[in-house]
């Protein structure tokens, strides 16, 4: 009889928190400076191969371009298959060390691998940061012809039956990062500018996803410690996953605000948003057939069900947050302006 005792308490202790975006009883600590200048000797973009992508224009260009593997190997120790790769693209005259996550058939929306909830972590930072504040690297989906995904791996089907190629969802591989021995140091947050900026915009990106898989490994830092950018990597596990590994709590410690104090201008930009801002992230990738059944990326349409994370007519496929996803990223921006008004999360 003492398990059911010990969830009913903690039930208790959770329940009163659910609506709040920071823990309802704490008080936050006080930073030591007032605002957070970005610091002039460190590359602003050491940690990244190339520019995040953020415009349809930029995602046409991959699209129309030769895709080549040029080496790979497997990509750390998870279950999804993921490999590690060099891709050239010769029409742009780019290389991209990338780690690549085919899409097996079937499995389309997966409960550790869900392309859709990577796309949409990354797509979400556009709304409430700049390009050099990502805490995502770059997200995006390309339907790879058989013929040369199968020059690497001997076997692959098409993702979707009646297609001609393989689903692939490409994250950019960063630089000069490391797995930390400690994510946050409170002490620093309320003495160091920089450091309290860059983990409160992962703060507040893993927030916003409600991100539930971020064990050691999936949390890098920069080895850059005047520059310190936090980055959140594997994001499949986000957005209300039913599944994740409620028995490490550090996995998902960050999908509440932990830090005590926030950047004022990007809480007012959130403060801006409308409901319907955030529309945007119903479809965040579109395919349709080409003349010879390979699925090209096509301009996001608004979504064929809304209560629907993928959707298929026919070999046209879409990907997107759910209706009720999204409705729950705009209580999660509403609870955290509630709390930034009442004071129990501070600003700088």
């Amino acid at each position: 009889m003492r398990a059911p005792v010990h969830l009913a308490l903690s039930l208790l202790l959770v329940a009163p928190a659910l609506g709040c975006a920071s823990l309802p009883w704490s008080k936050p600590a006080q930073v030591r400076f007032e605002k957070a200048p970005v610091p002039t000797d460190v590359d602003p973009w050491v940690n990244w191969p190339a520019r995040p992508i953020t415009s349809w224009e930029e995602f046409e260009e991959l699209q129309g371009s030769d895709f080549e593997v040029v080496e790979e190997k497997r990509a750390g120790a998870g279950v999804t298959g993921a490999v590690e790769a060099k891709i050239a693209l010769p029409a742009v005259g780019r290389d991209f060390h990338v780690k690549a996550k085919p899409v097996p058939p079937g499995q389309l929306d997966g409960w550790n691998s869900s392309p859709r909830k990577e796309i949409a972590a990354y797509q979400i930072q556009l709304l409430f940061l700049d390009p050099i504040d990502f805490v995502v690297p770059s997200s995006a989906m390309r339907c790879v012809r058989l013929d040369v995904w199968n020059q690497k791996f001997p076997g692959t089907q098409p993702s979707i039956p009646g297609a001609t190629c393989v689903l692939v969802n490409l994250s950019m591989w960063l630089n000069d990062l490391t797995v930390p021995d400690v994510v946050y140091d409170e002490e620093r947050f309320l003495e160091d500018p920089n450091y309290a900026y860059r983990l409160a915009h992962f703060n507040l990106l893993t927030y916003l996803i409600e991100a539930r898989d971020l064990r050691r490994g999936n949390i890098l830092v920069s080895k850059h410690d005047a520059d310190r950018r936090v980055f959140a990597i594997d994001n499949g596990i986000s957005f209300g996953a039913w599944f994740y590994n409620w028995a490490n709590p550090s996995s998902y410690t960050w999908q509440r605000i932990t830090v005590p104090a926030l950047p004022r201008t990007t809480v007012d930009r959130l403060r801006g948003l409308q409901r319907e801002n955030l529309d945007v992230l119903a479809t965040v990738v579109q395919f349709a057939p080409d003349e010879t059944d390979r699925l090209v990326r096509v301009k996001p349409e608004a979504p064929f069900d809304p209560d629907e994370g993928v959707r298929l007519d026919g070999t046209r496929v879409q990907f997107g947050l759910t209706r009720g996803e999204i409705d729950d990223v705009w209580k999660r921006i509403q609870n955290l302006v509630k709390d930034v008004d009442a004071g129990r999360i501070g600003l700088f």
